[in-house]
């Protein structure tokens, strides 16, 4: 499993989220869990670092513009 950072790259308002931190398999897979969040196709995933045996797939850390 690999940690990636997945960031917006269109505009973005207050009350939603621009970034978040995940655990997953692959670049896709991390993408895919932040449609949730993100609109679908309008961001970036960057590897930023390799799991451990004990860390589980999902969500780590979400940045949220409150407003």
């Amino acid at each position: 499993m690999e940690i990636y950072l997945v960031t917006r790259t269109d505009d973005y308002e207050y009350d939603e989220y621009d970034s978040a931190v995940v655990i997953e398999k692959t670049p896709k897979k991390a993408m895919g869990f932040c449609e949730q969040y993100f609109n679908k196709g309008k961001m970036t995933c960057e590897l930023i670092g390799t799991a451990t045996s004990k860390q589980k797939a999902g969500n780590v850390l979400a940045s949220f513009n409150a407003g």
